[in-house]
Protein backbone atom coordinates (compact mmCIF):
# COMPACT_ATOMS: atom_id res chain seq x y z
CA UNK A 1 0.00 0.00 0.00
CA UNK A 2 1.35 3.34 -1.01
CA UNK A 3 2.20 6.21 1.77
CA UNK A 4 -0.65 8.47 2.18
CA UNK A 5 0.77 11.68 0.63
CA UNK A 6 0.55 15.23 2.21
CA UNK A 7 -2.52 17.13 2.44
CA UNK A 8 -1.70 20.53 3.79
CA UNK A 9 0.29 22.68 1.87
CA UNK A 10 3.99 22.66 2.28
CA UNK A 11 6.98 25.00 1.63
CA UNK A 12 9.43 25.09 -1.25
CA UNK A 13 12.23 23.52 0.16
CA UNK A 14 9.82 20.77 2.21
CA UNK A 15 8.77 20.06 -1.86
CA UNK A 16 12.32 20.24 -3.14
CA UNK A 17 13.49 18.08 -0.38
CA UNK A 18 10.51 15.39 -0.94
CA UNK A 19 11.69 15.46 -4.70
CA UNK A 20 15.42 14.33 -4.34
CA UNK A 21 14.56 12.35 -1.56
CA UNK A 22 12.26 9.65 -3.33
CA UNK A 23 14.54 10.25 -6.67
CA UNK A 24 16.75 7.25 -6.66
CA UNK A 25 20.03 6.89 -9.31
CA UNK A 26 19.76 5.20 -12.09
CA UNK A 27 22.06 1.65 -12.98
CA UNK A 28 25.18 1.99 -14.04
CA UNK A 29 26.23 1.82 -17.99
CA UNK A 30 29.66 0.96 -19.44
CA UNK A 31 30.75 3.42 -22.04
CA UNK A 32 33.37 4.43 -24.52
CA UNK A 33 34.75 8.00 -23.61
CA UNK A 34 32.83 9.64 -26.59
CA UNK A 35 29.92 8.48 -25.40
CA UNK A 36 30.86 9.35 -22.08
CA UNK A 37 30.66 13.60 -22.08
CA UNK A 38 27.84 14.85 -20.01
CA UNK A 39 27.25 11.59 -17.80
CA UNK A 40 27.72 11.43 -14.62
CA UNK A 41 30.68 9.07 -13.24
CA UNK A 42 28.85 6.18 -11.28
CA UNK A 43 31.93 4.79 -9.43
CA UNK A 44 35.49 6.48 -8.61
CA UNK A 45 37.90 6.31 -11.22
CA UNK A 46 41.22 5.03 -10.08
CA UNK A 47 44.35 5.88 -12.22
CA UNK A 48 46.61 2.52 -12.22
CA UNK A 49 49.51 4.41 -13.51
CA UNK A 50 51.58 7.81 -12.87
CA UNK A 51 50.90 10.87 -15.61
CA UNK A 52 53.53 11.32 -16.50
CA UNK A 53 55.17 8.26 -16.22
CA UNK A 54 58.53 9.43 -16.49
CA UNK A 55 59.63 13.13 -16.47
CA UNK A 56 59.51 14.24 -19.18
CA UNK A 57 60.60 18.47 -20.90
CA UNK A 58 57.69 20.89 -20.75
CA UNK A 59 59.12 22.70 -23.82
CA UNK A 60 61.20 22.02 -26.91
CA UNK A 61 64.76 22.32 -26.43
CA UNK A 62 67.91 20.21 -24.85
CA UNK A 63 68.21 18.40 -22.10
CA UNK A 64 71.74 18.71 -20.01
CA UNK A 65 73.26 18.86 -16.98
CA UNK A 66 73.00 21.86 -15.09
CA UNK A 67 76.50 21.64 -14.01
CA UNK A 68 77.57 22.68 -17.83
CA UNK A 69 74.95 25.35 -17.76
CA UNK A 70 75.68 27.38 -14.20
CA UNK A 71 76.86 30.09 -16.37
CA UNK A 72 76.35 31.16 -19.17
CA UNK A 73 77.13 30.73 -22.83
CA UNK A 74 78.22 27.40 -22.43
CA UNK A 75 79.03 25.20 -25.64
CA UNK A 76 77.49 21.08 -25.28
CA UNK A 77 78.03 18.51 -28.03
CA UNK A 78 74.26 17.21 -28.71
CA UNK A 79 74.78 13.20 -29.02
CA UNK A 80 71.00 12.49 -29.88
CA UNK A 81 67.88 13.72 -31.22
CA UNK A 82 64.89 12.46 -29.11
CA UNK A 83 61.21 13.43 -30.74
CA UNK A 84 58.16 12.90 -28.14
CA UNK A 85 57.06 9.77 -27.98
CA UNK A 86 60.53 7.93 -28.47
CA UNK A 87 62.99 7.25 -25.97
CA UNK A 88 67.09 7.70 -26.78
CA UNK A 89 69.69 5.18 -25.46
CA UNK A 90 72.35 7.72 -24.77
CA UNK A 91 72.84 9.17 -21.47
CA UNK A 92 73.61 12.99 -21.38
CA UNK A 93 77.23 13.73 -19.85
CA UNK A 94 79.48 16.23 -19.15
CA UNK A 95 79.77 18.33 -21.79
CA UNK A 96 76.70 17.31 -24.11
CA UNK A 97 73.19 17.54 -24.46
CA UNK A 98 69.95 16.08 -26.16
CA UNK A 99 67.82 17.28 -28.07
CA UNK A 100 64.42 17.83 -27.27
CA UNK A 101 60.70 18.59 -27.92
CA UNK A 102 57.77 18.97 -25.58
CA UNK A 103 56.39 15.97 -24.22
CA UNK A 104 60.27 13.88 -24.52
CA UNK A 105 61.13 12.16 -22.02
CA UNK A 106 63.87 13.60 -20.24
CA UNK A 107 67.06 11.10 -20.90
CA UNK A 108 69.48 9.49 -18.39
CA UNK A 109 71.95 11.93 -16.81
CA UNK A 110 70.27 15.24 -17.34
CA UNK A 111 68.96 17.20 -14.48
CA UNK A 112 67.82 20.33 -16.54
CA UNK A 113 66.31 21.66 -19.96
CA UNK A 114 67.04 24.45 -21.81
CA UNK A 115 64.72 26.43 -23.71
CA UNK A 116 65.54 26.41 -27.26
CA UNK A 117 65.00 30.30 -27.39
CA UNK A 118 67.61 30.44 -24.97
CA UNK A 119 70.30 28.46 -27.77
CA UNK A 120 72.20 28.98 -30.57
CA UNK A 121 72.50 25.08 -32.47
CA UNK A 122 75.30 24.47 -35.25
CA UNK A 123 77.96 21.91 -35.93
CA UNK A 124 76.57 19.46 -34.51
CA UNK A 125 76.60 21.59 -30.89
CA UNK A 126 74.94 24.29 -29.20
CA UNK A 127 75.19 27.25 -27.13
CA UNK A 128 73.37 27.89 -24.19
CA UNK A 129 72.71 32.17 -23.93
CA UNK A 130 70.78 31.91 -21.28
CA UNK A 131 71.62 29.88 -17.80
CA UNK A 132 68.84 28.10 -16.47
CA UNK A 133 67.68 27.55 -12.85
CA UNK A 134 68.77 23.95 -11.97
CA UNK A 135 65.61 21.20 -13.02
CA UNK A 136 63.82 24.06 -15.32
CA UNK A 137 61.46 22.86 -17.67
CA UNK A 138 61.17 19.03 -16.60
CA UNK A 139 57.84 17.69 -15.63
CA UNK A 140 58.09 15.27 -12.92
CA UNK A 141 57.21 11.59 -12.70
CA UNK A 142 53.04 11.50 -11.30
CA UNK A 143 53.19 15.73 -11.60
CA UNK A 144 49.73 15.49 -12.62
CA UNK A 145 48.52 11.67 -11.97
CA UNK A 146 50.05 9.64 -9.07
CA UNK A 147 49.36 5.81 -8.92
CA UNK A 148 46.13 5.20 -7.17
CA UNK A 149 45.03 8.46 -7.29
CA UNK A 150 41.57 8.83 -7.83
CA UNK A 151 41.15 10.98 -11.06
CA UNK A 152 37.13 11.29 -11.62
CA UNK A 153 34.81 11.09 -8.22
CA UNK A 154 32.19 8.99 -8.48
CA UNK A 155 29.18 11.54 -9.11
CA UNK A 156 31.27 13.87 -11.74
CA UNK A 157 29.54 15.08 -14.61
CA UNK A 158 32.52 14.41 -16.95
CA UNK A 159 33.26 17.20 -19.13
CA UNK A 160 35.71 17.23 -22.29
CA UNK A 161 37.98 17.59 -19.73
CA UNK A 162 37.65 14.44 -17.42
CA UNK A 163 37.54 13.00 -20.64
CA UNK A 164 41.04 13.59 -21.68
CA UNK A 165 41.90 12.70 -18.09
CA UNK A 166 40.46 9.44 -18.37
CA UNK A 167 41.84 8.74 -21.27
CA UNK A 168 45.70 9.67 -20.20
CA UNK A 169 45.49 6.99 -17.87
CA UNK A 170 44.06 4.63 -20.54
CA UNK A 171 46.12 7.42 -24.17
CA UNK A 172 46.29 10.82 -26.90
CA UNK A 173 47.60 13.76 -28.14
CA UNK A 174 48.23 16.82 -30.55
CA UNK A 175 49.92 19.41 -31.50
CA UNK A 176 53.34 20.38 -33.74
CA UNK A 177 52.17 24.43 -34.11
CA UNK A 178 54.97 25.94 -31.79
CA UNK A 179 58.74 26.21 -33.30
CA UNK A 180 60.62 22.78 -32.88
CA UNK A 181 61.82 20.76 -35.96
CA UNK A 182 58.80 18.44 -36.09
CA UNK A 183 56.15 21.03 -35.72
CA UNK A 184 55.20 20.42 -39.38
CA UNK A 185 51.36 21.66 -38.78
CA UNK A 186 51.79 24.99 -39.83
CA UNK A 187 53.61 23.97 -42.98
CA UNK A 188 51.24 21.19 -43.93
CA UNK A 189 48.14 23.72 -43.84
CA UNK A 190 49.74 26.12 -46.37
CA UNK A 191 50.80 23.81 -48.56
CA UNK A 192 46.87 22.66 -48.88
CA UNK A 193 45.74 25.75 -49.96
CA UNK A 194 44.85 27.31 -46.07
CA UNK A 195 45.35 30.75 -45.64
CA UNK A 196 46.42 31.60 -41.82
CA UNK A 197 45.29 34.44 -39.87
CA UNK A 198 47.14 34.05 -37.49
CA UNK A 199 49.68 32.33 -35.60
CA UNK A 200 50.57 33.08 -31.75
CA UNK A 201 48.58 34.79 -29.00
CA UNK A 202 50.06 36.77 -26.48
CA UNK A 203 48.18 34.23 -23.77
CA UNK A 204 48.85 31.68 -21.67
CA UNK A 205 48.27 28.54 -21.76
CA UNK A 206 48.02 28.68 -25.89
CA UNK A 207 50.37 30.96 -27.26
CA UNK A 208 50.84 28.68 -30.46
CA UNK A 209 47.44 28.68 -31.60
CA UNK A 210 46.88 28.86 -35.27
CA UNK A 211 43.73 29.95 -37.25
CA UNK A 212 43.09 30.15 -41.23
CA UNK A 213 40.34 30.04 -43.63
CA UNK A 214 40.30 27.21 -46.46
CA UNK A 215 37.49 27.03 -49.69
CA UNK A 216 35.96 24.48 -47.36
CA UNK A 217 35.89 25.85 -43.66
CA UNK A 218 37.83 27.46 -40.95
CA UNK A 219 40.89 25.26 -39.58
CA UNK A 220 42.44 25.40 -36.46
CA UNK A 221 45.69 24.39 -34.79
CA UNK A 222 45.35 23.71 -31.33
CA UNK A 223 48.88 23.48 -29.46
CA UNK A 224 50.01 20.13 -28.08
CA UNK A 225 49.92 20.65 -24.33
CA UNK A 226 46.53 19.18 -22.99
CA UNK A 227 45.61 22.15 -21.24
CA UNK A 228 46.39 24.72 -23.95
CA UNK A 229 44.27 22.86 -26.40
CA UNK A 230 41.68 22.70 -24.16
CA UNK A 231 41.58 25.85 -23.25
CA UNK A 232 42.34 27.44 -26.94
CA UNK A 233 38.80 25.36 -27.34
CA UNK A 234 37.17 26.86 -24.65
CA UNK A 235 37.95 30.20 -26.05
CA UNK A 236 37.95 29.99 -29.31
CA UNK A 237 37.06 26.97 -31.61
CA UNK A 238 33.77 26.45 -29.40
CA UNK A 239 32.23 30.23 -30.19
CA UNK A 240 33.49 29.61 -34.21
CA UNK A 241 31.18 26.20 -33.48
CA UNK A 242 27.83 28.06 -32.19
CA UNK A 243 28.22 30.80 -34.52
CA UNK A 244 27.85 28.43 -37.52
CA UNK A 245 25.29 26.85 -35.84
CA UNK A 246 23.44 29.83 -35.87
CA UNK A 247 23.44 30.76 -32.37
CA UNK A 248 23.36 33.78 -30.74
CA UNK A 249 25.18 33.46 -27.25
CA UNK A 250 28.63 32.46 -28.73
CA UNK A 251 30.51 32.20 -25.32
CA UNK A 252 30.94 30.56 -22.10
CA UNK A 253 29.26 32.61 -19.48
CA UNK A 254 31.28 35.02 -17.25
CA UNK A 255 31.16 36.06 -13.77
CA UNK A 256 33.15 38.82 -11.52
CA UNK A 257 35.19 37.24 -8.61
CA UNK A 258 36.95 38.07 -5.69
CA UNK A 259 40.66 36.75 -5.84
CA UNK A 260 41.42 35.00 -2.66
CA UNK A 261 45.18 35.41 -2.71
CA UNK A 262 47.79 37.18 -4.48
CA UNK A 263 48.85 35.50 -7.80
CA UNK A 264 52.16 35.95 -9.92
CA UNK A 265 51.87 35.82 -13.61
CA UNK A 266 54.28 36.84 -16.65
CA UNK A 267 53.42 40.17 -18.37
CA UNK A 268 52.67 40.91 -21.70
CA UNK A 269 50.52 37.58 -21.91
CA UNK A 270 46.39 37.34 -21.08
CA UNK A 271 46.83 34.79 -18.04
CA UNK A 272 43.70 32.04 -18.41
CA UNK A 273 44.08 30.91 -14.50
CA UNK A 274 42.79 28.16 -13.05
CA UNK A 275 40.05 28.97 -10.36
CA UNK A 276 37.60 27.07 -8.35
CA UNK A 277 34.49 28.99 -7.77
CA UNK A 278 32.94 29.14 -4.35
CA UNK A 279 30.17 31.49 -2.79
CA UNK A 280 31.29 34.45 -0.74
CA UNK A 281 29.63 36.81 1.18
CA UNK A 282 29.79 39.48 -1.61
CA UNK A 283 29.32 37.28 -4.48
CA UNK A 284 31.48 34.60 -5.75
CA UNK A 285 35.03 33.98 -4.36
CA UNK A 286 38.05 32.84 -6.64
CA UNK A 287 41.08 30.59 -5.69
CA UNK A 288 43.60 29.81 -7.83
CA UNK A 289 44.51 26.08 -8.25
CA UNK A 290 47.82 24.10 -7.08
CA UNK A 291 49.29 23.62 -10.41
CA UNK A 292 49.06 25.85 -13.41
CA UNK A 293 50.86 23.90 -15.76
CA UNK A 294 50.03 23.78 -18.91
CA UNK A 295 50.51 19.87 -18.99
CA UNK A 296 48.59 18.91 -15.79
CA UNK A 297 44.58 18.34 -16.75
CA UNK A 298 43.13 17.78 -13.93
CA UNK A 299 43.18 20.97 -12.79
CA UNK A 300 40.95 21.82 -15.69
CA UNK A 301 38.17 19.06 -13.89
CA UNK A 302 36.66 19.16 -11.25
CA UNK A 303 34.64 22.02 -11.94
CA UNK A 304 37.44 24.34 -12.75
CA UNK A 305 36.84 28.14 -13.76
CA UNK A 306 39.00 30.43 -15.76
CA UNK A 307 40.20 34.08 -14.10
CA UNK A 308 40.46 36.14 -17.36
CA UNK A 309 44.20 37.89 -16.48
CA UNK A 310 44.89 41.49 -17.52
CA UNK A 311 48.11 41.06 -19.92
CA UNK A 312 49.75 44.40 -18.56
CA UNK A 313 49.88 42.92 -14.91
CA UNK A 314 52.47 41.29 -13.67
CA UNK A 315 50.92 40.53 -10.32
CA UNK A 316 46.71 39.97 -9.32
CA UNK A 317 46.09 41.30 -6.20
CA UNK A 318 44.13 39.84 -3.39
CA UNK A 319 40.61 41.52 -2.77
CA UNK A 320 40.21 42.60 -6.47
CA UNK A 321 37.32 41.17 -8.72
CA UNK A 322 38.20 39.68 -11.94
CA UNK A 323 36.44 38.39 -14.80
CA UNK A 324 36.40 34.42 -14.49
CA UNK A 325 34.93 32.17 -17.41
CA UNK A 326 33.02 29.48 -16.15
CA UNK A 327 33.27 25.96 -17.97
CA UNK A 328 30.65 24.08 -15.96
CA UNK A 329 27.13 24.57 -15.28
CA UNK A 330 27.81 22.57 -12.00
CA UNK A 331 30.05 25.27 -11.05
CA UNK A 332 27.28 28.16 -11.10
CA UNK A 333 24.79 25.77 -9.38
CA UNK A 334 26.47 23.85 -6.69
CA UNK A 335 23.76 23.53 -4.71
CA UNK A 336 19.60 24.01 -4.20
CA UNK A 337 19.52 27.27 -3.81
CA UNK A 338 18.59 29.73 -0.31
CA UNK A 339 14.74 29.03 -0.07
Amino acid sequence: MSRRYRSSVISVREALQLVCDATSVLGAERLTLPGALGRVAAEDVVSGRAVPAAPNSAMDGYAVRHADVARAPARLRIVAVEPAGSVVSEAVTAGTAVKLFTGSVVPEGADTVVRREDTEERDGEVVVQVAPARGANIRGTGEDIRPGQVVVAAGSVLGPADLGVLASVGLLTSGGVSVGDLDFVKEELAAVGVERLFWKVAQKPGKPLVFGRHAHGLVFGLPGNAVSALVCFYVYVRPALRRLQGHRRLHLPVVEATLVAAVRKTAGLTEFLRVRLDDGADGPIATALPSQSSGVLTSLGGGASLLVAPAERSELAAGVRYPVIVLSEATLARAAPSL
